[in-house]
Order: structure tokens, then C-alpha cells, then sequence
């Protein structure tokens, strides 16, 4: 059995997001470590050419003073090359190594060793010999201004720094677009699922994303929806297929016994206290066994059904009518404010049940019916009495033997 975890499961979005953040990441750290050691390289490989370009300008520069021996006359040649090439200082030196010469950029900078940024980015000083005819007469040492250096690498760092920003800028909104471009149908199909399940709303269906694999998973999925949805009818149409056919008479169409008890307790139940609420109307077909004897099944079946159906007709919308077994009926009137809404009801049932029945082409049958009534709650308060009440003076009008033609006699 595997264990969850009591923390929370990271969401898609999270997951997706953090390995963008790392990717992006890596890809800018390795895309600035070969800029900056592009830059590096080419700015040292720049710095070095330069004091070389320089040295030789200057060694051309100095040897007609260097062979007259005019130091003075050297200096300046030194001082107007270096004095715009971004020198640092400049010496000139006689074959035994003497110092002939030498120029400073700044009066107070007479320090001549390699500076820190000389030693980071081993920066040499460059030299170069001065020849007369072929002989060594001097050479010429030139050490660069390393502040021009650092100027340059300063402003090239804030620059990286902020074309860096930018990139990270630019990354983050596209990964946002891309996440957010993947997460957004993955909700979408996440959220019906959820509807499904738990609501049960089989209606939903997954929008088109515009990606293939999320579009053909959706496509499959809508099926599956369909198909579920087909099932889910086609199963609710046979459970209230099912459910009808328990509760209704398969003959007549009418109400079936188990249909009545629940009726009647469900009126019970919401009308208490009320003074004539509904009453009970028991009616059973007089000499029904006879006449199945005489003309058959089949008629008496027929009969039946035609009884059911003029019942059904006979009633108000807010009545219900009810075939309790073989040739018995019963019938709800509810919402009744008097005893002359149940005559009227019961005079528009024995009018309807009165007129003959075809039998076939050369006999009808005038059917005798017999109708016992229960008032609820003046008569009976449950519904065993009330059946029982009214069935005892359905049976009293079956053995006096009357017609329920006479409405106010029977129920005066």
C-alpha cells in the first residue's frame, strides 16, 4: 500500500515552472561565461597589440635622438605618442640595460611594477628594439594604462548585466506563455473531469487546445464522454422504465397497490390536521366473475382496460386513481374543501363507469359498479382505517344492490 505524503503534491504549473527557472538559468550562466571569457580573451588579445603598436611607434619615434644622444629630444618624441594612446609610462633603456629615458602619464605615478590587473589578465609590457644600421642602439619598454582597461570592462559588465536582465526579462514571459499555453488546457480537461466525477455532469465536453497531443487526448476523452453519456441515458431510461412498471398496473395503466399505500401515507403525512383533507373512493365492478365466465378473458380484459380509462378521464388533474387488484379501483380526491366536490367527483365517475361496453359486434355489457367512501381525517386518521371504512361501505353499497346513480342518497 503506498503511503501519501501529508504535504501537498506540486501542481503542473509549479512542476513546469521550476525546470524552466533551472533551464533558463543554466543556459544564461553558461551564455555569460562565454561572453565574458569572449570578451576577455579579445580585450587582452586588443590591450597587448595596442602597447606593441605603441612601442614601435615610439621606438621609430626616438632613435634619431637615441643616435645623437638628445634625451631631451627623446622625451618629447616619447611623451607626444604615448600621451594619447592611453600609456601608462614609457622607458628607454641603452643595450646594457641603463636608463636613458623615461616618461610618466601622471607626474605621481612612478611606480613601474605590474599592476593587479596586469597580473589578472597577464598583461606584459611590451618592447621594442631600437637599430641603427643593424646594431641594438636601445629599446623601448611600454606599460598601458590598466584605468582604461577597467573603464572598459566596467561599462562592458553593466552592459552584459543588463542585455542578462533583459534575457531573463524576455525568458520569463515566454516561459509564462509556454506554461501557461500547455497548463491552460490541462485545467480545462482537469475541471471536467472533476465535473464528472463529482457532479456527474456528463453534458461537458473538453475544448480544442490548438495542440495536437493535448487535442487528440481530448478528442478520445470527449468519446469516452459520449459513450458514457449514452449509457448513463440509456440506464436512467430503463431504471424509470422499471420504476413505472413497479408502480403501475401493467393492464390498465393505472396506479398498482404498492403505488396507493404510497400515495396515501405520503397524504397522510402532509396533511395533518386538516380538516377534510382528501377522501377515499373504494369502487368494485358487481358480477365481474360472470361475465369473464360468459364472454372470456379477453373481454373481461378489455373491460378492464376501458374501466381504467374512463376513470382516468372521470378524475381531476389533482386526483389519482388507482386499480388495487382483479376488479377492485380506488381512487384519491385530494384538495377537497367539501362534501359537494366529493358528490361531484363520484357523480362524474358513476356517469362515465354507467354507459354500456362493447362486447362485440351484437352484444354490449352494462356494467353494475359498487363505490364505498372514507374522509380523511373525520372519518379515519390512517390509512388502514380509512381502506377499511371504505371498503365496508363500498360492500354495504354491493349488497343493497344499488346503482351509484343517486349520488346525494348514498352520501347524504
Amino acid at each position: 500500500m503506498v503511503r501519501r505524503s501529508s504535504q501537498p503534491l506540486p501542481g503542473i504549473r509549479d512542476v513546469l515552472d521550476r525546470y524552466n527557472r533551472r533551464l533558463m538559468l543554466l543556459t544564461l550562466f553558461l551564455l555569460c561565461a562565454a561572453l565574458i571569457g569572449t570578451g576577455v580573451h579579445t580585450i587582452r588579445y586588443y590591450f597587448q597589440s595596442n602597447l606593441s603598436l605603441v612601442a614601435r611607434s615610439i621606438s621609430y619615434t626616438v632613435e634619431p635622438a637615441v643616435v645623437f644622444e638628445d634625451m631631451e629630444a627623446a622625451r618629447d618624441g616619447i611623451a607626444s605618442v604615448a600621451s594619447m594612446q592611453g600609456v601608462r609610462f614609457v622607458e628607454l633603456r641603452a643595450p646594457d640595460g641603463r636608463l636613458l629615458a623615461n616618461w610618466f602619464h601622471s607626474p605621481s605615478d612612478t611606480n613601474t611594477e605590474t599592476t593587479r590587473v596586469e597580473q589578472l589578465f597577464r598583461i606584459a609590457h611590451a618592447v621594442s628594439p631600437i637599430r641603427r644600421d643593424g646594431q641594438l642602439i636601445g629599446t623601448v619598454h611600454v606599460a598601458g594604462d590598466t584605468s582604461v582597461l577597467t573603464n572598459f570592462l566596467l561599462y562592458g559588465g553593466l552592459s552584459l548585466l543588463c542585455c542578462v536582465v533583459g534575457a531573463l526579462l524576455a525568458m520569463r514571459i515566454l516561459t509564462r506563455q509556454l506554461v501557461n499555453g500547455v497548463i491552460k488546457p490541462l485545467q480545462d480537461i482537469a475541471s471536467v473531469a472533476h465535473a464528472v466525477r463529482q457532479d456527474r455532469a456528463l453534458e461537458r465536453r473538453v475544448a480544442p487546445s490548438g495542440i495536437a497531443e493535448l487535442d487528440r487526448f481530448g478528442h478520445d476523452f470527449n468519446a469516452l464522454l459520449n459513450e458514457l453519456e449514452g449509457w448513463h441515458v440509456s440506464l436512467q431510461d430503463e431504471k424509470d422504465k422499471l420504476q413505472h412498471d413497479a408502480l403501475h398496473d401493467p393492464l390498465t395503466g393505472l396506479g398498482n397497490r404498492a403505488f396507493f399505500d404510497h400515495v396515501i401515507n405520503g397524504m397522510i403525512t402532509d396533511a395533518p390536521g386538516k380538516e377534510a383533507a382528501f377522501a377515499l373512493l373504494y369502487l368494485d365492478l358487481d358480477h365481474f366473475k360472470s361475465i369473464n365466465d360468459q364472454y372470456g378473458h379477453i373481454v373481461g380484459d378489455a373491460m378492464l382496460m376501458a374501466v381504467g380509462e374512463r376513470l382516468r378521464k372521470a378524475i381531476r388533474p389533482s386526483d389519482h386513481a388507482f386499480r388495487i387488484g382483479g376488479d377492485e379501483f380506488a381512487v384519491i380526491v385530494s384538495a377537497l374543501p367539501d362534501d359537494d366536490t366529493l358528490r361531484a367527483v363520484a357523480s362524474r365517475i358513476d356517469e362515465s363507469l354507467s354507459h354500456a361496453f362493447d362486447v362485440n359486434d351484437t352484444h354490449t355489457i352494462a356494467p353494475s359498479i359498487s363505490i364505498g367512501h372514507a374522509l380523511y381525517p373525520r372519518d379515519a386518521q390512517s390509512s388502514p382505517d380509512l381502506i377499511r371504512q371504505a371498503d365496508e361501505r363500498m360492500y354495504q353499497h354491493k349488497l343493497k344492490r344499488r346503482r351509484f346513480s343517486s349520488v346525494q342518497e348514498t352520501y347524504g
